[in-house]
C-alpha cells in the first residue's frame, strides 16, 4: 500500500472534519484506526534490497518463494516493533 498524503495533510483533514462536525471523507474509512494506517504506511520497509541480500545468501538453498515468505515475515515483526514502540511513546 502506498500512502499519498503526507502526515500534516491527514492532520488537517482530521481539523477540517472536526470542525464541520462530520466525516467528509471519500473512499477508504479508517474511523479512529487511522493513526495506525498511518503509522503502519509512513514505516514501511523496502523489500527489494532485503529480498536481494537473502537470495545472494540463501539463493541456493531456499526457493524466491520462501525468500519472499521470510521478508513478509520480517515487515510484519518490523510493522509490529515500530507500532509497539509508538504506543508507548505516546503513552510516556
Amino acid at each position: 500500500m502506498e500512502f499519498k498524503i503526507t502526515a500534516e495533510e491527514a492532520l488537517e483533514m482530521a481539523k477540517f472534519e472536526e470542525e464541520a462536525n462530520c466525516d467528509i471523507s471519500a473512499g477508504s474509512e479508517w474511523g479512529i484506526h487511522l493513526d495506525k494506517v498511518m503509522e503502519l504506511a509512513l514505516s514501511q520497509v523496502n523489500p527489494a534490497p532485503l529480498v536481494e541480500v537473502l537470495s545472494q545468501q540463501l539463493g541456493n538453498i531456499l526457493s524466491p518463494d520462501e525468500i519472499e515468505d521470510l521478508v513478509a515475515n520480517f515487515q510484519a515483526q518490523a510493522q509490529a516493533k515500530v507500532t509497539e514502540k509508538l504506543t508507548l511513546q505516546k503513552s510516556a
